[in-house]
C-alpha cells in the first residue's frame, strides 16, 4: 500500500512538472497581444487634426510641429536618488501634449499647445491641466490652451505669436 501511495505521489509530481514545462514552452508568461490593434488615426479627434493643419499652414515654415508628444520627452525630474526620480517621472509618463513647437535648428521645444475640448470641464482633466500648467511654468516652457470652439486662424496666430515672444 505504501508503494502505491509513493507511486501516486511521484506520478502526480511528474504530471505537474510536465505540464509546467509545456506551459513555459507555450509562452504562458507572455501577455496576450491579441487584445491590441492598430489605431486608424494618429489624432484622437478630428478637431486635433484640423488644428494641426492650421498650425502647419501658419507656422510650419518656422517651426517643427510635433503632435502627441509625451511630457516625459519635454520635462525630466531633477537628479536625485533612483526611487525619487522614478516616482517623479511616473507623474508625467502617461501624459502627452497635443502639439509641441520646436526650433528647426536644434529641435528645442519652444511652445506646447493643448486643445481643450468638452472633457476639460471634468474635474479630473482640470486637475491634470493645473498640474501641467504649473509644471511647464516651473521649467519655463510656455503652454497655450486653445478651446475647441475657437479655431479662428487669426486668433490662433495672435495667441501663438504672443506666447513665442
Amino acid at each position: 500500500m505504501t508503494k502505491l501511495i509513493i507511486f501516486a505521489i511521484f506520478l502526480g509530481v511528474a504530471v505537474f512538472v510536465v505540464q509546467l514545462i509545456n506551459k513555459k514552452g507555450k509562452g504562458i508568461n507572455k501577455p496576450d497581444l491579441s487584445v491590441f490593434e492598430r489605431k486608424p488615426f494618429l489624432f484622437d479627434t478630428n478637431s486635433e487634426f484640423n488644428l494641426y493643419k492650421i498650425l502647419l499652414e501658419m507656422f510650419g515654415d518656422k517651426y517643427y510641429i510635433f503632435p502627441q508628444v509625451n511630457y516625459s520627452h519635454l520635462i525630466q525630474p531633477k537628479k536625485s536618488n533612483w526611487g525619487e526620480e522614478r516616482e517623479n517621472r511616473s507623474r508625467i509618463d502617461r501624459k502627452s501634449a497635443d502639439f509641441v513647437f520646436c526650433d528647426k535648428e536644434k529641435i528645442i521645444p519652444k511652445l506646447i499647445i493643448e486643445l481643450d475640448g468638452s472633457v476639460h470641464s471634468l474635474k479630473s482633466k482640470q486637475a491634470r491641466d493645473a498640474f501641467i500648467d504649473e509644471l511647464t511654468k516651473i521649467v519655463d516652457l510656455p503652454i497655450l490652451h486653445i478651446k475647441i470652439n475657437n479655431l479662428d486662424k487669426e486668433f490662433i496666430r495672435k495667441e501663438i505669436e504672443e506666447k513665442l515672444r
